[in-house]
């Protein structure tokens, strides 16, 4: 049985071996679980910057000199992700979020997240900060608006945007780009509602923004007959959760109350109900 030290761990975990001094380490795990269970030659190896010198470069060694084969064909390198300021993450700065501090506590739709990240590419650093989530939520939210004004038919997919949206995602998978291209997409007057919605569904497929469930919200929303008058109280409200105005939160939400409706809030969203 091991006992390691702590003064000494690196010295207990060595062992002679054949070849040399022998240390374990995680790298040769991952190696053991891909070959295992995905195969001899994979196509796509995710990871962060961190991994490319030392933990990646045993991978590739160790896995290729075993199956005499290329390993990966192609290694995605994400960059960090930095604190407003280029502070480093640390519970002791009182700056290490959670998805439900950073998010949900904040009736912020987790997908925001993704919309600020879909703006950086994966191998620049990101910055986090409270106004720039606040900024990505207003946008996506702003999104969801634009798209639910397409109405509810979808036509067919613009093979030309689907083009230009394949090319910006081949192209070091330019998530910026390829989000741009959706925007322009929707200020497009070139061709009618149902085939931009039929379109913007298919770039969603790649940007997995939700933007079916939205549609299908805005559907039930519209076949329960929900006024116009009522939406636009919801959105007031949201609007002023997001805001900490929790005492004009509390007095819409009262006041869709009166008019027979109340608003359950759920993942920084929320969906209406008639009594």
């Amino acid at each position: 049985m091991w006992k390691f030290s702590p003064q000494d761990k690196k010295r207990q975990m060595e062992w002679q071996s054949p070849w040399g001094l022998g240390f374990p380490g995680w790298h040769i795990e991952c190696s053991a679980m891909s070959l295992k269970g995905l195969g001899d030659q994979l196509d796509i190896h995710c990871g962060g910057m961190d991994h490319v010198d030392v933990h990646h470069t045993n991978e590739i060694a160790q896995s290729e000199a075993a199956t005499d084969k290329k390993f990966f064909n192609y290694w995605i390198h994400g960059a960090f992700l930095n604190i407003s300021g280029g502070k480093k993450m640390a519970k002791s700065e009182d700056n290490f979020f959670t998805l439900k501090k950073a998010l949900l506590d904040k009736s912020i739709n987790p997908l925001s997240f993704r919309f600020a990240a879909l703006q950086v590419h994966y191998r620049k650093p990101m910055e986090y900060s409270d106004d720039i989530i606040k900024n990505a939520n207003l946008a996506l939210r702003a999104l969801y608006q634009r798209v639910s004004d397409l109405g509810l038919r979808v036509g067919d997919v613009n093979k030309d945007y689907k083009n230009k949206f394949i090319t910006a995602i081949n192209n070091d998978l330019n998530t910026a780009q390829a989000l741009a291209l959706a925007q322009g997409l929707l200020k497009d007057n070139n061709f009618g509602k149902a085939d931009k919605l039929a379109t913007i569904l298919d770039f969603d497929k790649f940007l997995g923004l939700d933007l079916k469930n939205n549609i299908q919200k805005e559907k039930n929303i519209k076949s329960n007959n929900i006024s116009k008058e009522i939406i636009d109280l919801a959105e007031k409200r949201q609007a002023a959760r997001e805001k900490k105005d929790f005492q004009e939160a509390d007095k819409l939400r009262d006041e869709i109350s009166a008019k027979g409706y109340y608003v359950k809030d759920e993942n920084g969203t929320y969906k209406i109900v008639k009594k």
